[in-house]
């Protein structure tokens, strides 16, 4: 580990569990990579107001960090 904390720079990360850091918590961007990528994101683009009716705004949120 660290024998001390950094003077200058971005810091520490933090992760949780199973790798997620609290970046996922600040409202990140979501994107896959490559031709299948920008279809999904194309999908679930225009299904954005189904998921929002049928989950709620704040889960319809993190939902899109998942895909």
């Amino acid at each position: 580990g660290n024998a001390h904390m950094f003077s200058e720079g971005p810091g520490y990360q933090a992760t949780t569990r199973f790798g997620h850091g609290l970046g996922s918590a600040f409202d990140p961007a979501a994107g896959l990579l490559g031709e299948v990528g920008k279809e999904m994101m194309e999908w679930q683009a225009q299904r954005r107001d189904l998921i929002k009716q049928r989950i709620g705004k704040l889960k319809a949120r993190l939902y899109r960090y998942h895909m």
